[in-house]
This record gives C-alpha cells, sequence and structure tokens, in this order.
C-alpha cells in the first residue's frame, strides 16, 4: 500500500509539475535537512528484524502521526490558504486508506495487547521508543508547513495519538 501511494504522489508530481520539480523533491529527500529525520526513521525501519516491532514501529507509531499530520492538518492548512483544495481532493485516497488501515491496526494492538500483560508492556515499551523518533523526524516537515506552530501541531497529534492508543487498552508514555 505505502509503496503505490508513493507511486500515485510521483504521478501527481509528474502531471502537475515536470520531471526537474520531481528531481528537484528527490534531492530534498536525499539532502534537504527538514526530510533527514523522516528518511533516517524510515530507513531504519528497514533493518528491524522482529516482525512486530517493525508494525509498532511503522504501522503503529509512524503512520498514526504522519497520515494526519499530512493528509490532515497540512491538508487542512493548505486549503485555509487557498491553493490545497485539488491537492486535498488528489490527496483524498491516502486520507481514506489511513481511516481504513487504522481499523485492521487498531484491531491487531488491541488483541495483542489484551492477549496477556507481557504483550501489553512489549507495545507500550516499543511506543515509548519510537514515539520521540518518529515525533522528531516528522518536525521537519510540519516545520516547513507550519512555522514556529509546528511542536504545538505535533503536541496535539500526539495527544489524538495516545487517545486512540487509550482506547484499545494500550497507554502512551510521552518522554521527554
Amino acid at each position: 500500500d505505502h509503496l503505490g501511494m508513493a507511486q500515485y504522489l510521483t504521478r501527481l508530481g509528474l502531471v502537475l509539475g515536470d520531471e526537474a520539480e520531481l528531481a528537484a523533491a528527490k534531492q530534498s529527500w536525499i539532502a534537504a535537512p527538514e526530510w533527514q529525520g523522516l528518511r533516517k526513521y524510515v530507513e531504519d525501519c528497514f533493518v528491524l528484524q522482529d516482525w512486530f516491532e517493525l508494525f509498532t514501529a511503522h504501522c503503529v507509531v509512524l503512520d498514526g502521526l504522519l497520515f494526519p499530520l499530512f493528509f490532515g492538518e497540512i491538508d487542512s492548512h493548505l486549503a485555509s490558504l487557498g491553493g490545497g483544495a485539488v491537492l486535498s481532493m488528489l490527496t483524498r485516497f491516502e486520507a481514506e486508506w489511513f481511516t481504513d488501515a487504522s481499523k485492521w491496526t487498531n484491531a491487531v494492538v488491541k488483541i495483542a495487547a489484551a492477549e496477556s500483560p507481557e504483550n501489553k508492556a512489549r507495545l507500550e515499551g516499543w511506543i515509548a521508543d519510537y514515539l520521540p523518533l518518529a515525533l522528531a523526524a516528522l518536525d521537519g516537515p510540519a516545520r516547513l508547513a507550519f512555522g514556529d506552530a509546528a511542536p504545538e501541531v505535533l503536541e496535539q497529534l500526539t495527544d489524538q495519538f495516545a487517545a486512540r492508543l487509550g482506547k484499545l487498552g494500550v497507554t502512551v508514555a510521552k518522554k521527554g
């Protein structure tokens, strides 16, 4: 699903711009400081050996913050500036996908946490480890969109994330 969304976004970039802009976006992903935290987080996920830790780091924590940030907060912000209505319409799939995928993710987390105290502790430990890393990874893109208001936006998303997981029986401990 993630690869398909990346391909879709690339096609949108080509339709709305040109190859030079796509090359500039790739260069930003590779070198711009604002994107290096997210890039590192994703690359670090590639080498995780435990499939459930990867699921937690990527599907639960990163997706749980990234999709609401990009396809929620940033989308709404761009729409309020008058230029985001078309973009919002073109990226509706990603927001709808996250809503649907979250149902499955939530079910897995809820069942795993309820199965045993050890599972719950492991999940909460991984979430406590990955949450600050994901927030740091999303700080650069959030600052591009919101400037000095980025910390407040990320805090609001973290509160929503914690409330979501709390309903599943998982406590989110905020570090730092």
